[in-house]
């Protein structure tokens, strides 16, 4: 199959983007069939005098949202799209628009809630971030305790919870952090959620009329920095170093919010040592500040025993914590929670009941159980085991397959960073290519990161290590090695 497109150097509009929006163009108007085949990136990039990767790339995006898709190795091929859904997309000029359209953005495909593409999409060995292993997961204690409770009780299920949550997973939750993460809080303190990202969207909101400014993590996790850059307050982006925020560059200004992911700073791994963590106390002390603490993978921590949170240190006073049981147990639970002053509680309780009213009762209930009768942490101290030998395995990999790799926030959580050497191809470009190779590893742009920064630094690999076997990430890391040769060879 031909493609007739027609790029523009000149244009304002990326080469990349001009080839989304023409195929784009195409298939809508009926031109390519469901089930045309696109042309190979290789044959298309070289009729259209470009790189590779503007194709590839191109390509991608049109599979992400879902134009075409691809058929094992034979191809893209084009999807169907049904009579009534084509009325409702606007397109080129015959598009009737309450506003200009906005030219599309050149960047990568951005995603926090999962791997890009999902499900059936995923590369064989997907290095994706904060993927839980689904081999781990309790199945058989996890059923026994659901089968228990059906037969105990089955009014809650036609019936609301409290919105602030089930109060047996509330007193659960406040008992594991006190023993776990020394963050004396009690379960009037605690307010469950839908995952961590909805526990960062209500303190922001709990906190937001009486915060003049923001402050957060450059580079960043990205679900933070999209709550953050839908206000309209001023935002302080906080450089990073090997040991977290640099507390020393935080503004003086008083009634400020600070974002900050002190155990393993997301995306670097870093670990903000003690007395940074008492600088940043003492900061929100003198500046009449609060702080929203995101500690979102701290039941892994490898290398030195548990590290005290900075709401454990804070003592109820300035420490909003949000944490999450999706790398835990399963993301598909969708339970998280935020702890905060008790000040709070009740005007908290009041803004969750706004938002929704309230968790499922049963996989509250059956977390609970499976935190009281001791399942949780048993099922901790195996999953530590088993990740930590993942990281190991990684670590040695790489440092037996590249010339001594520098290898970022592995000490805990579960993913780490290659900080790419001087010479290499950009990380993006990495991704492209690798994923060809069924091996999906990760620019930070693409791995949940974020930076404030005009771009996002090009140089840095992610690899989540929790998912896969040490086989897989042994096959990975050389399929790695043989495809960056190859690279090199060509020039």
């Amino acid at each position: 199959m031909d493609l007739t497109l027609t790029l523009n150097s000149g244009s304002t509009k990326s080469l990349q983007a001009q080839v989304f929006d023409q195929v784009r163009d195409i298939i809508l108007d009926g031109q390519l069939a469901a089930g045309t085949a696109l042309p190979p990136s290789r044959q298309l990039a070289e009729r259209l005098q470009v790189s590779r990767n503007t194709v590839t790339m191109a390509y991608e995006r049109l599979a992400a949202e879902g134009y075409v898709k691809a058929r094992s190795t034979a191809g893209l091929f084009v999807e169907p799209i049904s009579p009534d859904s084509l009325l409702l997309i606007q397109r080129g000029s015959r598009a009737r628009t309450n506003g200009p359209i906005p030219e599309t953005s050149s960047e990568p495909l951005l995603c926090f809630a999962g791997s890009p593409g999902g499900g059936s999409d995923r590369p064989n060995c997907d290095f994706w971030v904060g993927r839980s292993d689904p081999a781990g997961f309790p199945l058989r204690i996890w059923r026994r305790i659901i089968n228990s409770l059906l037969l105990q009780e089955t009014a809650y299920l036609t019936d609301y919870c409290d919105p602030a949550g089930l109060p047996e997973l509330r007193l659960a939750i406040s008992t594991h952090l006190r023993r776990a993460r020394a963050v004396a809080v009690t379960e009037d303190q605690v307010i469950v959620t839908t995952g961590g990202q909805e526990a960062l969207n209500l303190v922001f909101n709990l906190l937001k009329s009486q915060t003049r400014q923001l402050c957060i993590e450059n580079p960043c996790y990205l679900g933070a920095s999209l709550i953050f850059n839908a206000t309209s307050l001023t935002i302080h982006p906080i450089a990073v170093d090997g040991d977290g925020l640099q507390t020393e560059l935080l503004p003086k200004v008083r009634g400020s919010l600070l974002y900050v992911t002190p155990s393993h700073q997301f995306p670097t791994g870093a670990t903000m040592p003690l007395a940074r963590r008492l600088a940043l106390l003492r900061w929100a002390e003198e500046t009449d500040s609060y702080i929203v603490e995101d500690d979102y993978d701290s039941d892994f921590r490898y290398d030195g025993p548990p590290l005290t949170a900075l709401a454990g240190l804070d003592g109820g006073r300035r420490v909003f914590y949000a944490g999450t049981f999706s790398k835990s147990v399963g993301a598909g639970l969708r339970i998280g929670f935020a702890t905060m002053p008790r000040l709070f509680w009740d005007e908290a309780r009041m803004l969750k009941a706004r938002m929704s009213n309230g968790q499922a009762w049963l996989e509250q209930a059956a977390l609970a159980a499976f935190i009281n009768e001791g399942h949780f942490d048993r099922h901790l101290r195996r999953l530590r085991q088993v990740y930590k030998a993942r990281r190991d395995c990684l670590v040695a990999a790489l440092r037996r397959t590249f010339d001594d790799p520098v290898l970022l926030g592995g000490g805990s959580g579960l993913h780490l960073v290659w900080h790419l050497p001087p010479g290499s191809p950009s990380a993006r470009m990495i991704q492209v290519m690798a994923r060809e190779r069924g091996i999906g590893v990760y620019a930070l742009s693409s791995g949940a990161a974020y930076s404030f920064n005009s771009a996002t630094p090009d140089d840095m690999l992610v690899f989540g290590y929790s998912s896969l076997n040490e086989a897989q990430i042994e096959d990975a890391v050389a399929g790695l090695h043989s495809m960056l040769h190859e690279m090199a060879r060509r020039g």
